[in-house]
C-alpha cells in the first residue's frame, strides 16, 4: 500500500464568483503528487500543468500567489487526459493523502464536470494532513496553512509554496 500525497493548484473566474459555472467554482491547472511507501518514503512523484478550459484568464490572486500566466498554462494537458495518466500513475493499492480537505473536493468535481469516470470507493477515505496535524499540534480544531506548519517544526525547504509540486513535497 502507497500513500499519494497530492496538491491541486487551482483558476477562478476572473470575472468574478458571480460569472462561475454552475457547480464548477474552481478548475484545476495544477497536479503534484508524492508516493509514499509504508516506510514514509518518497518512492516516485508525478506532476502536470493543465491548460484550462472553462477558467482561461488567470484570476489576479491566483496569478499572483502561483507566480504562473496564461502562457505558463498554454503547453499544459487537457484536464481529461492528465487526470487520468495521474490515477494511473496512482496504481491500486493507496490512500490520499492532503493539507485540508479542498484538494479531493475538487479533484472530484473536477472529474464530474469533464465526465471522467469515478472509480474510488464510496466514501472516498483519505488523510487530511491539516486536521491531524491541528489534533496533535492545536486545539483541534484551529487550521494552520502549510508553511506556518512547516515553519512550527522546523523543517528547512527552499521550495517555493503553492507549486502543486512543492506543497506536496511539503505535506
Amino acid at each position: 500500500m502507497n500513500y499519494i500525497v497530492m496538491d491541486l493548484e487551482w483558476n477562478q473566474s476572473a470575472k468574478g464568483k458571480q460569472f462561475s459555472e454552475d457547480h464548477f467554482p474552481f478548475e484545476i491547472i495544477q497536479i503534484g503528487a508524492a508516493k509514499v511507501n509504508e516506510k514514509l518514503d518518497i518512492v516516485d512523484e508525478w506532476q502536470c500543468t493543465i491548460k484550462p478550459q472553462v477558467y482561461t484568464k488567470l484570476q489576479n490572486t491566483v496569478k499572483k500567489i502561483l507566480g504562473i500566466t496564461e502562457n505558463d498554462l498554454a503547453n499544459g494537458t487537457d484536464f481529461v487526459s492528465g487526470v487520468t495518466e495521474f490515477l494511473e500513475w496512482c496504481g491500486e493499492d493507496y490512500t490520499f493523502v492532503t493539507w485540508g480537505s479542498m484538494d479531493i473536493t475538487e479533484l472530484r468535481r473536477n472529474m464530474k464536470f469533464y465526465d471522467v469516470p469515478e472509480n474510488f470507493q464510496k466514501p472516498l477515505l483519505y488523510l487530511d494532513l491539516q486536521k491531524l496535524y491541528s489534533i496533535n499540534f492545536s486545539d483541534g480544531k484551529t487550521r494552520m496553512n502549510l508553511k506556518s506548519a512547516i515553519d512550527e517544526q522546523g523543517i528547512k525547504g527552499d521550495e517555493h509554496y503553492h507549486s502543486a509540486m512543492s506543497d506536496a513535497r511539503y505535506t
